[in-house]
């Protein structure tokens, strides 16, 4: 049988602890992944190329705040130009990323120095204290709540949203303020489409990351359990910054796993791929000219990294007690939430 992650810290329970801590922050991570199914072939449609959104900071404040982003304009009663947009087009078919680190052109991004992470606190938890953890340090992730996915107050998904492509389910969607990042998929835990919206509700990018999926080599009784998914993606600047990976040992996929990849927003060509193994938290971050990163699993080695916003390289890393799950950004500090430690740095 194919060797599977100790119940200690298997993805099962810390997506159920992510529920119950998002639940009471008034967010919603994935919950527990299901059996791994292959996903459906996606419906054809007329073809049209993307087009790179205008980011702008937006001016209603928001309520409350999440990573710092303003709320996306709400939608009008009956608005579904956003969901028929979506019906009549196919995504863009994403070439198979190198699976190593990989520097095609740089993305624009400035020259800014690499925030340095002075550690403030650290303490451990009890495991199962998620959503004290957000509701104590005032936190949130900037995800919505979707249909599939169990009712827990989070901030309800705009009309104009589209719940389905095809067969594929509406699996996660995060407000970034000036754009929506909409996920697709057979279930919560194979989310393989990423549509990106703009603030007038126009689909500016749909991709198809099948090919991001199924790593190049793995371990011949592994193969159920290496195929990945789209974990986190936030535009900026005409690129897409996307996390992919699968929820399993690295040495399934021959440590082809856990990246962060750059894509043009306009036609999905790829700008760089980090190198393995710096990426599988719920979610990254973007701070200025860098990303805020972090990699975990059971006995393997714990880092959170920080990667140039331009070229994907890491710039630095910091080891960790167990891996982490959340990073958050608030006035000027780094939260994050590992398995069984709570950090705070100091972003300097």
């Amino acid at each position: 049988m194919p060797s599977t992650p100790p119940s200690a810290q298997s993805s099962t329970r810390k997506l159920l602890f992510a529920a119950a801590a998002l639940a009471v922050c008034a967010c919603q991570p994935a919950p527990t992944p299901s059996a791994r199914a292959a996903p459906s072939p996606a419906p054809s449609g007329a073809a049209g190329p993307a087009t790179a959104p205008s980011p702008h900071d937006a001016a209603t404040p928001a309520p409350p705040p999440r990573d710092g982003a303003a709320p996306l304009v709400q939608a009008t009663a009956g608005d579904g130009a956003a969901s028929a947009a979506l019906d009549s087009r196919s995504p863009v078919k994403l070439a198979a990323p190198p699976f190593a680190q990989t520097l095609v052109r740089p993305a624009p991004a400035g020259s800014s120095a690499a925030p340095r992470l002075v550690k403030v606190t650290e303490q451990k938890n009890t495991i199962t204290d998620e959503a004290e953890w957000f509701a104590r340090n005032g936190l949130s992730l900037p995800v919505l709540q979707v249909p599939t996915g169990p009712r827990s107050g989070a901030r309800p998904l705009p009309s104009f949203v589209p719940t389905r492509y095809g067969d594929q389910e509406l699996v996660k969607a995060i407000d970034h303020g000036d754009h929506l990042a909409l996920f697709y998929g057979p279930s919560f835990a194979d989310a393989r489409f990423v549509a990106i919206l703009d603030a007038a509700h126009r689909v500016v990018a749909f991709f198809d990351f099948e090919s991001f999926l199924v790593p190049p080599a793995f371990a011949p009784k592994e193969a159920e359990f290496v195929r990945g998914h789209v974990g986190w993606a936030v535009a900026k600047d005409g690129v897409l910054y996307v996390s992919s990976g699968h929820r399993t040992y690295a040495a399934s996929s021959k440590g082809k796993n856990a990246y962060l990849s750059a894509l043009d927003l306009a036609t999905g060509q790829l700008l760089w791929q980090s190198a393995p193994l710096v990426c599988n938290a719920e979610n990254f971050v973007l701070r200025g000219d860098h990303l805020l990163c972090g990699y975990g699993f059971t006995a393997e080695p714990d880092f959170l990294y920080v990667l140039e916003r331009a070229t994907g390289k890491v710039v630095s890393k910091l080891p960790m007690k167990s891996g982490p799950e959340f990073l958050v950004e608030k006035e000027g500090k780094l939260f994050v939430r590992t398995y069984d430690t709570d950090y705070v740095f100091d972003l300097r």
